[in-house]
């Protein structure tokens, strides 16, 4: 009850405010423009008459402007001056037999509407003005029939009316529950999305808080339509620790000192790039989604410049076994999202074309014809990378090694030909840093830029 008497009593004194200027404006408008125009006598009553109830209306406003509109007592100045209306309303009849005696009626019913109080207390109200004004009434003449009928009506109006009160109580705290409820649902949401983003990629939840905002749906609901499967051009990273099993013998120290950390590193690297990166163990997959199949792969190809270089910064600082790393990038049409249902197996990750072909590749590195053509912490790109690269005009540092030169196939994939290798070298890393600033800029703008001449 406490919510709803400061709802009603901000409302109250808010329809105060509005309602005094409008009195006071009235009262001396209708002596200028009435009393003084009709040529009412003695003018001096009726202008007193006037300005006192303009001056009192002045004097409400003041108050309700004030602090004391907190005050418990603040419906009284709006009730005395509501019987003063009326009474002097009453007397106008004497003054001025010509006026409408239901304005008496009209004020008294408007002000117990206007108190906003149980319908038994604007009875009360009500019935003390109309005792008040009574006499009045019958001096003026009017007929005992018409003045019943006239308290009868009002008091029946002012009852009905006021008879929602019970109902506005009961709807403001049904709605005070649904408020309740809404915020209880909104913390719950913000909690669950914080707990989510802990566990999932930092793409994934920037597409689920995009979702809430702009389409206002709950988590789930934004979990269920980000992470829905679907078929997309994208780009793909694949990354596992050589030697890792001759590593783990030591396997405290070499999961925790060199392992663990370089994980990290490389999970960093691929979200900064916008990558949507799972971890398996040792090895990192990733892939890249979004819209423009040309940023995606300059994207991954920064993310893998930056694993490479990450790892050998790393390696400086270990004193126990190294980690080393290929980086392996393909593109090509996938189907990215939840492939593991809605329950515990939730999967975010790709399948197809492209993430077989890195699988297979992966198995191809280690094979002694290509291997010492190798060194830790090469890209090694798909033909079809290279192709979008020349696509896109972007001139990188590639060694192309036929696959057939060296007696090798890669397994499920018979008609790939030629793999490219790329150095994490300062020109590569500062081409693929302008590309990615290039085509990170609207379509209109590319339109007047010669990629050819742009890296």
């Amino acid at each position: 009850m406490g919510m709803w008497e400061e709802e009603t009593n901000a409302s109250f004194c808010k329809n105060a405010l509005i309602f005094f200027p409008i009195v006071c404006a009235g009262y001396i408008a209708h002596y200028f423009f009435f009393d003084k125009a009709q040529g009412l006598e003695p003018l001096d009553l009726w202008f007193n008459f006037r300005f006192s109830v303009a001056a009192l209306s002045v004097a409400c406003f003041i108050f309700y402007l004030s602090p004391l509109r907190h005050k418990s007592y603040h419906k009284l100045p709006l009730l005395i001056t509501w019987w003063v209306m009326s009474y002097l309303q009453a007397r106008v009849l004497i003054w001025y037999p010509e006026a409408d005696w239901t304005w008496v009626f009209i004020f008294t019913m408007i002000s117990a509407i206007m108190l906003r109080t149980s319908a038994l207390k604007s009875a009360i109200f009500t019935s003390c003005v109309m005792a008040s004004v009574l006499p009045t009434l019958i001096e003026s003449n009017i007929s005992t029939q018409n003045i019943v009928s006239a308290i009868m009506v009002t008091l029946g109006s002012v009852i009905v009316i006021r008879s929602s009160y019970i109902s506005e109580i009961r709807n403001f705290l049904l709605a005070q529950k649904h408020l309740e409820s809404q915020k209880k649902i909104i913390e719950l949401n913000v909690e669950f999305a914080d707990r989510i983003r802990t566990f999932i990629p930092r793409v994934i939840a920037e597409r689920l808080e995009q979702q809430v905002k702009e389409n206002n749906m709950s988590v789930l609901q934004a979990s269920i339509a980000v992470l829905e499967p679907r078929v997309t051009e994208v780009a793909c990273l694949f990354s596992d620790i050589r030697g890792f099993t001759s590593g783990s013998k030591e396997l405290k120290s070499f999961v925790t000192e060199s392992v663990l950390p370089d994980v990290k590193v490389c999970s960093d690297a691929v979200e900064a790039h916008r990558g949507i990166p799972r971890k398996v163990g040792d090895l990192i997959f990733a892939y890249f989604d979004e819209p423009d199949p040309n940023l995606n792969l300059i994207r991954a190809l920064l993310a893998g410049l930056e694993i490479s270089r990450c790892n050998k910064d790393l390696n400086s600082t270990l004193s126990s076994q190294q980690i080393h790393r290929y980086i392996l990038i393909s593109v090509g049409e996938a189907i990215v999202g939840n492939l593991g249902g809605l329950d515990s197996s939730v999967e975010i990750t790709a399948l197809g074309s492209p993430v077989n072909y890195l699988s297979r590749l992966d198995d191809l590195t280690k094979h002694p014809n290509l291997a010492p053509k190798l060194e830790m912490g090469d890209l090694i790109l798909s033909e079809d990378s290279a192709i979008l690269l020349k696509q896109m005009h972007i001139v990188l540092e590639l060694t192309p090694i036929p696959l057939a030169q060296y007696e090798l196939t890669i397994r499920d994939f018979p008609k790939a030909a030629t793999i490219h290798l790329m150095k994490p070298t300062d020109k590569n890393l500062a081409t693929l840093s302008r590309a990615l600033s290039l085509f990170s800029r609207p379509p209109e703008d590319l339109e007047s830029i010669p990629l050819a001449s742009s890296f």
